[in-house]
C-alpha cells in the first residue's frame, strides 16, 4: 500500500509552516484597502462536508464488488482477500485494501477523483491508502478519533441504501458543542441522541468528509449476513496539506513573493491565543498586475483552545490577518493569464 500524491514541485519549506483553515465563501481583496467587514469565512467552523453523486465510476465499482460474490459456492483465489477486523468493544468489520481489490484502471479513476477533490476543495495533496469495507450483522465502530492520520477523513458509500435490508450503518459524528459541554450548559434543557450526535446516512455515491478529531463511529448493523446487502464503503484520509499553484505562474516564480507575505503573517499569528484546526484559502492572482484579486475560503475547522478567548475571537483574528497579508501580496506578472494558489494553514 502507498500514499499517493500528484507530482508537483514543493513550495519552500517556510511556506508550509503550521498555522490554520475555512468554508466556501469568497471575498474580493485589494491589499491594504480591504475593509474590516466580511473578510472571514463566515459562520461557525465547518467540520462536515457532504458531496452527493461524487464519482462517475461508482456504479462500476459496485458491479465489480457484486460480481466477486455472485457465486458463493465457487472457489476463486480473488475471494480470499478479506480481513475480519475485530477489536473488542471498538471495531468489527470486514476490510481489504481497495487498490488490491479493484482492477487497476477502475481503482485509478477512484484515486484520481479523490486526489482532485482533496487538492481543489481541501488543500490536501495526498490521500492515505483507501480501504474497502463491508458491514454485515454485528459490525460497527464505536466512537473514536483519528487525530494523527490527516486533517480530513472521508467515507465514500457504495451501499444500496434505498433498498437496504438492515438497520444501522449510519456514520456517527459527535457534535462540536459536546466537546465544550459546560460552556453552553442549560440546566432546564434535556438532550437526546440527535442533540449530541450527527448521523449521516451512507447514500449510494455519497462522499462524507469530516474533521477526524471529532469522535465518530458507525452505528451497529443488524439484519443481513450477505455481503451484497451490506453497508459497503470506501474510506481513508486526506493528507499532506500543502500550498500549490495552478495556472500561469510556476511555483519557483511565485514562491519568493509568497514567502514575503507569509513571514509577517506567521509572526503576527504567533502572538494570538492558542487555536487548533485547519484553514484553507485559494487566491486568484492577476496575470496583468500580479495583485491578488480574489480570496476564497475553502475549509475551516479552526477553534480556540479551551481556556482561551471567547469562541470565535481568535478565529476572527486569524482570518483577518490572512486576508490582510495574503490579500496585499504582489506576485510576478504573466502574459499567460491568471494564477491560482491554494494555501492551507494548520494549527496544532
Amino acid at each position: 500500500m502507498r500514499h499517493r500524491w500528484r507530482t508537483q514541485a514543493g513550495v519552500a519549506a517556510e511556506t508550509a509552516a503550521s498555522v490554520a483553515e475555512p468554508t466556501t465563501e469568497e471575498a474580493t481583496v485589494s491589499g491594504d484597502d480591504q475593509g474590516e467587514e466580511d473578510v472571514g469565512s463566515g459562520g461557525d467552523p465547518e467540520h462536515l462536508i457532504i458531496e452527493d453523486e461524487f464519482l462517475d465510476s461508482a456504479e462500476e465499482l459496485r458491479e465489480h464488488f457484486d460480481s466477486r460474490f455472485a457465486e458463493p459456492r465457487q472457489i476463486r483465489m480473488d475471494r480470499f482477500v478479506w480481513d475480519y477486523w475485530h477489536v473488542p468493544n471498538q471495531y468489527t468489520l470486514i476490510r481489504t485494501p481497495a487498490e488490491d481489490f479493484f482492477p487497476r484502471t477502475l481503482y485509478e479513476s477512484l484515486e484520481d477523483a479523490l486526489l482532485s477533490y482533496g487538492e481543489n476543495k481541501l488543500g490536501c495533496r495526498s490521500i492515505s491508502p483507501v480501504w474497502l469495507s463491508y458491514y454485515v450483522d454485528g459490525c460497527s465502530q464505536e466512537l473514536h478519533a483519528d487525530n494523527p492520520h490527516g486533517p480530513w477523513a472521508f467515507v465514500l458509500s457504495l451501499t444500496d441504501w434505498e433498498r437496504r435490508r438492515f438497520s444501522g450503518g449510519e456514520t456517527m459524528i459527535l457534535q462540536p458543542h459536546v466537546l465544550d459541554y459546560w460552556r453552553g450548559f442549560e440546566a432546564r434543557r434535556g438532550m437526546e441522541l440527535e442533540d449530541l450526535v450527527t448521523q449521516v446516512e451512507p447514500d449510494f455515491n455519497r462522499l462524507t468528509v469530516f474533521d477526524p478529531r471529532l469522535p465518530h463511529g458507525v452505528r451497529p448493523v443488524r439484519g443481513t449476513q450477505d455481503p451484497r446487502e451490506a453497508r459497503l464503503v470506501l474510506h481513508g484520509w486526506f493528507t499532506e496539506p500543502t500550498p500549490f499553484f495552478t495556472g500561469a505562474l510556476e511555483e519557483h516564480e511565485a514562491v519568493a513573493s509568497l514567502n514575503a507575505a507569509l513571514e509577517p503573517l506567521f509572526e503576527e499569528v504567533a502572538t494570538f491565543s492558542p487555536s487548533t484546526g485547519t484553514t484553507t484559502v485559494r487566491l486568484t492572482i492577476s496575470g496583468s498586475t500580479g495583485a491578488v484579486t480574489d480570496l476564497e475560503w475553502l475549509t475551516d475547522t479552526l477553534i480556540e483552545v479551551p481556556g482561551g478567548d471567547e469562541p470565535g475571537a481568535v478565529r476572527d483574528q486569524v482570518q483577518r490577518t490572512i486576508v490582510r497579508h495574503l490579500g496585499g501580496a504582489t506576485f510576478p506578472t504573466s502574459d499567460k493569464g491568471d494564477t491560482y494558489l491554494t494555501m492551507p494553514f494548520v494549527f496544532d
